[in-house]
């Protein structure tokens, strides 16, 4: 038997018969006595090998006889296979044709037609749809009714001619498309062609959404502000830094929830001669002013000591702020915002002139990125008011821009758009987290829609995004129980998808039995699904990896999964797959559930079930 590996793949399932056995000449009846020399033994033969092949490999066979849903097919070896067709099909005896092996579950071997002559039987079976339907045999409706046959969609004139006016309202959408968002009954204009061409293509993840649009508000941010005037010196530029403290604190107001507001007040002569105090060495740290801050902060006693038996070295970014109280570690601690990114912003503002007290308060009470910068923003603007010669109008705006400054508004952002997974615990929260995502685009939008610069209208073409993709997975949402879960982990960013196999209508139906496919782009799992199956108290588990260090990864780890879900009242049983090309598993094996594996299991016409 000849089966080899084939990278031609004719997908001609779904075409509908257009007779049965057709008419048999005399070529037909030859080949059919031909088959007759075949043995028992060399189909037993056939059979075994066919059951060895995997998904892809391709064979060649002659029809030798189709007597209701049986099927013989001699092989080029002179073996003869055995198979069961699925369904009615339009094939002759004496059809020769390629066979491509479609899914090898081990017991059962799901076998297509893969040839011209397939071909040409799928031209007849769409023509004569066409002339049917009183229909031209036009490209353009070729396309249209080969799409709804191969979807197992009605190809009568009404589907057709809507799928045509679809078609000349949105000329790039693809046939397919229109089929497909027809087929799963979601409305098709450009969001959801747009919005369905991602999810196919897998370019479809919240987390993009999440990066482009922090990208675009630091890039507006950081536009806005350099183009607030030029440099007017000391005491000719109080208005401008005004105008740009108000644009920060408008910007801030749109991001920030109640638990993010200001909550420091700059004291009365905030402000030194505005050059700040830099520039300490080890000298003056280890002068009186040690004693009060141990005296105020404990915790730094060891630091300043061990400074002190090195009298000559120079401070760290860190040590010098520790001499004015402000302990970074804890602050990185509190905020989640590493050590060096917040010495640049604890020094830059003491190179302002915001004074020790103050800087130590914001170090403090800030609990939040976004509350930090808050603070951040309410104390320079109460330092302008009172001493508005103290400042320069560049030395502000290299502050608001600044590479340490923009990274915690980064950070702030994130966290207002994706859940700590530490603190997941109420479904509820996702519902919230969506919610908070477009009212805070939408207040992007409306605050700055006037700005026609183009930072201005990438950061609108994002926010705006993004409140697509949240109505598109709503749509979804109506039919499936689907969402996608942005999440943070240990400091990093990652996305989920939550797919439950369960129909809406009997939802009150089948508790105990549910199922579920879970999602993830891990950084260093790579794309990781996760099968979950309940039935009574019993949870089985598959997780399906990219390589072999990923599942040991997993399997070290699995001890725990079975710790927190005997806390739950159940047991576990679980599975760690690794994914190998030869079974061709997507990616993201929830999106091909929903637009994949569905249309896929209605689609039988020309599949064969070789029984072993």
């Amino acid at each position: 038997m000849n089966i080899t590996d084939s990278g031609y793949n004719l997908n001609i399932s779904g075409v509908h018969p257009t007779g049965g056995q057709g008419t048999q000449n005399i070529q037909n009846q030859e080949a059919a006595q031909q088959a007759a020399k075949g043995t028992a033994a060399g189909e037993v033969s056939a059979n075994a090998l066919i059951s060895t092949a995997k998904e892809g490999q391709s064979f060649n066979g002659q029809i030798l006889d189709i007597t209701n849903d049986q099927v013989k097919i001699l092989l080029d070896n002179n073996q003869t296979l055995n198979a069961r067709m699925a369904e009615a099909v339009n094939l002759n005896i004496g059809d020769s044709l390629s066979f491509l092996i479609k899914e090898n579950n081990g017991s059962n071997v799901f076998i297509k037609p893969f040839s011209q002559d397939a071909n040409l039987m799928k031209d007849s079976a769409i023509f004569n749809v066409l002339e049917q339907n009183n229909l031209s045999p036009s490209e353009k409706n070729y396309q249209i009714a080969e799409s709804l046959m191969n979807n197992s969609m009605p190809v009568d004139k009404g589907s057709m001619q809507k799928i045509m006016q679809q078609s000349y309202k949105y000329p790039d959408a693809s046939i397919d498309t229109l089929v497909n968002l027809n087929k799963l009954g979601l409305p098709v204009n450009e969001t959801s062609i747009s919005q369905y061409n991602d999810y196919v293509s897998n370019s479809h993840q919240l987390t993009k959404d999440i990066s482009n649009i922090n990208s675009s508000i630091l890039e507006f941010s950081t536009e806005v502000i350099n183009n607030m005037g030029a440099d007017s010196g000391k005491g000719l530029s109080g208005d401008t830094i005004m105008q740009m403290l108000d644009f920060n604190d408008t910007l801030l107001q749109t991001l920030s929830d109640a638990e993010d507001m200001a909550n420091i007040s700059a004291a009365s002569g905030d402000i030194t001669d505005g050059a700040g105090i830099i520039n300490q060495n080890a000298e003056a740290a280890s002068n009186g002013e040690n004693q009060a801050v141990i005296a105020d902060n404990p915790s730094a006693a060891t630091e300043i000591n061990q400074r002190e038996q090195n009298p000559a070295e120079q401070l760290s970014a860190a040590d010098r702020l520790l001499s004015k109280g402000v302990d970074v570690k804890a602050s990185s601690e509190n905020l989640g915002i590493d050590k060096e990114t917040l010495s640049g912003v604890y020094e830059g503002l003491s190179k302002l002139g915001v004074s020790d007290e103050t800087l130590k308060n914001i170090a403090n009470e800030s609990k939040t990125p976004l509350q930090l910068l808050n603070n951040i923003n309410k104390a320079v603007s109460e330092s302008v008011k009172n001493n508005p010669e103290s400042f320069n109008l560049n030395e502000i705006k290299q502050f608001f821009t600044s590479e340490e400054y923009n990274k915690v508004l980064s950070g702030g952002i994130n966290k207002k758009f994706t859940l700590d997974t530490k603190d997941m615990k109420n479904p509820s929260e996702i519902d919230d987290l969506y919610k908070s995502m477009y009212e805070k685009t939408d207040k992007l939008m409306k605050a700055f829609s006037e700005n026609s610069g183009n930072a201005g209208k990438n950061l609108s073409e994002n926010a705006r995004g993004m409140q697509e993709r949240i109505d598109f997975m709503q749509t979804l949402n109506n039919m499936y129980s689907y969402a996608q879960i942005p999440f943070r982990n240990d400091g990093s960013d990652a996305n989920s998808e939550l797919f439950v196999y369960m129909n809406k209508k009997k939802m009150n139906e089948a508790k105990d039995n549910i199922s579920a496919l879970l999602h993830l782009d891990m950084k260093f799992l790579g794309p990781t699904d996760v099968h979950v199956s309940l039935h009574g108290n019993n949870v089985h588990t598959r997780f399906y990896v990219e390589d072999e260090q990923s599942a040991k990864i997993i399997d070290e780890h699995m001890t725990m999964l079975e710790k927190a879900i005997k806390e739950t009242g159940h047991t576990l049983t679980n599975e760690v797959i690794t994914r190998e090309p030869a079974l061709a598993l997507p990616e993201n094996m929830v999106v091909n559930e929903m637009f994949g594996n569905e249309l896929e299991k209605s689609v039988k016409r020309y599949s064969f079930d070789v029984r072993m």
